[in-house]
């Protein structure tokens, strides 16, 4: 019995000592690190902007009538001048033709009172007639003269009237949904005047809002450039998140600082010969407001907050974290520029959740970015 007791305690000894062994012998944890890049960085801002066509035309009706035919299908390219709809004319024609027996009539009238005239003078002449008959006569071809005018000024009026009942394309473009089926009623007054949409997508226009501070801040800069800078050129990003490929340029901005909201309007022009642009898109803005020499960044992920202070942590020559407390600039592609506290030559750890304290020792490896990534 004391036999078996003696070689449990033994046992028990060795088990003991072994993981002694394995605790002093464990290895430093394996952290990854990156270095600071130093670069001349650009910085821009983003403003949330909307789509215009480069003119949003609207097709109205300019007499009531029904629509008795629909010349184009939604959606297609209309040429300036082609024919969209067709309004009831038979009313309007009618017009026309009242208008036409009017003027025949006046036009006969004329002509009765011109030949009264030319009787009647030669016998004023020899006082065969008393003057006032010859005024009379005068008077008379006077007023059929303009009764003829005014006929001929209604027939016009008609026939134009009569001309609305086609109602042609304004502007070259893409047209929208119809508003208005064959068999509907419409009028030039109210909700049933708007018949369509041209839009032309040859060129974009986004508009978009700055705050009266970026406002004072872009005049400051725009007083500051020399005149052979030329214009600023603007980005876009899509919804997709992708650059569209064309840079544009500010076509104008409002008058006014808009007092309700304290922003101004501002419209860049975007060439579009790929008609990827479409009229009510939502997209982001981007404009270079600054660049920054020698900028310093890291990538967002090894910079903490705590409390708003910023810290990294570093690894020193012995391989062992210490904390650097920095100052942050602006977040850009993922990465903050550091103001102050780093010198561009650190390894900066990156050490995702691990809870590491100062004066750990690590195993450090370079971690693989976009500038050690090999193809």
């Amino acid at each position: 019995m004391f036999l078996r007791i003696c070689i449990f305690f033994q046992a028990l000894f060795l088990v003991a000592c072994s993981s002694s062994d394995q605790i002093g012998e464990k290895k430093p944890i394996q952290i990854q690190f990156v270095s600071p890049t130093k670069s001349n960085l650009p910085i821009f801002d983003e403003y949330v902007g909307q789509t215009f066509g480069k003119s949003d035309v609207q097709v109205t009706a300019r007499i009531e009538g029904v629509v008795e035919k629909v010349h184009y299908k939604e959606g297609d390219q209309v040429k300036k001048g082609q024919l969209l709809y067709t309004i009831d004319p038979i009313e309007y024609q009618t017009k026309v033709d009242q208008a036409d027996g009017e003027l025949e009539k006046a036009k006969s009238e004329l002509v009765n009172a011109q030949e009264d005239l030319k009787r009647i003078k030669p016998l004023a002449d020899m006082n065969a007639v008393s003057k006032r008959d010859l005024d009379e006569a005068i008077a008379k071809e006077k007023s059929a003269k303009a009764q003829v005018r005014a006929q001929e000024a209604l027939k016009s009026s008609q026939k134009i009237q009569l001309g609305y009942c086609n109602v042609v394309a304004n502007v070259s473009g893409i047209i929208g949904i119809n508003n208005a089926k064959e068999g509907d009623y419409v009028s030039p007054i109210g909700t049933r005047s708007v018949l369509n949409t041209i839009s032309d997508v040859s060129m974009i226009r986004v508009r978009f809002t700055i705050t009266e501070n970026e406002y004072l801040k872009f005049a400051e800069r725009r007083s500051d450039k020399k005149s052979t800078e030329g214009k600023v050129k603007l980005s876009l990003i899509l919804s997709n998140d992708q650059v569209y490929p064309y840079t544009g340029t500010i076509n104008f901005n409002d008058r006014r600082i808009d007092p309700t909201t304290g922003s101004m309007t501002i419209e860049a022009l975007f060439e579009n010969p790929d008609r990827l642009l479409i009229p009510g898109q939502y997209v982001r803005v981007r404009i270079q407001t600054a660049q920054i020499e020698n900028a310093i960044t890291i990538p967002q992920q090894a910079v903490r907050e705590i409390q708003g202070i910023f810290q990294v942590f570093i690894i020193d020559d012995q391989n062992k974290l210490q904390v650097r407390i920095v100052k942050t600039g602006e977040k850009t592609n993922g990465k903050w520029i550091i103001t102050e506290g780093l010198t561009g030559n650190e390894r900066i750890a990156l050490l995702g959740n691990n809870f590491l304290t100062i004066n750990t020792l690590v195993d450090p490896v370079q971690a693989k970015t976009d500038s050690t990534r090999t193809n």
